[in-house]
């Protein structure tokens, strides 16, 4: 078997078992909490609605990633420049998430916001395929 085939085997693998079933629980929650969120919106609830949605659009670009990687073998990773800013973004974001989640589990008093916000831990492990992905890039340029 190829190296090629068996990074394409990794990262079909890679989406089916872990993210899809991550990205469906992120959809189902950030949903939930988008319609949690009443109005008249203040600041924090237009603070996480923007969270959710940057979020939302992370996973989408590590899927678009994903599939360009899967369709286009390398030539695909190198073309989507915009989906590598989403993802990162998301990765980003993430990385927040489970420093915010440390902070709460070193028993720091945080508010509510902090652990709503820490909730995006939960999408930790999207955090494999991002970074095989980062990996094939790298290593094609």
């Amino acid at each position: 078997m190829s190296r090629e085939r068996i990074h394409r085997m990794l990262i079909v693998t890679e989406m089916l078992v872990l993210a899809l079933p991550t990205s469906a629980i992120c959809v189902f929650f950030s949903l939930a909490l988008m319609l949690t969120v009443s109005f008249p919106w203040g600041f924090a609830e237009l603070a996480f609605m923007h969270w959710v949605l940057l979020c939302q659009l992370g996973i989408f670009g590590l899927w678009r990633l994903a599939i360009a990687y899967l369709w286009h073998r390398q030539a695909g990773l190198s073309a989507t420049l915009w989906w590598w800013r989403a993802a990162c973004m998301g990765a980003i974001l993430l990385g927040v998430s489970l420093l915010l989640l440390g902070l709460i589990v070193a028993g720091w008093e945080v508010p509510e916001s902090v652990i709503i916000l820490a909730m995006g831990s939960l999408a930790s492990p999207l955090l494999v395929p991002f970074v095989h992905l980062t990996y094939l890039r790298r290593t094609s340029s």
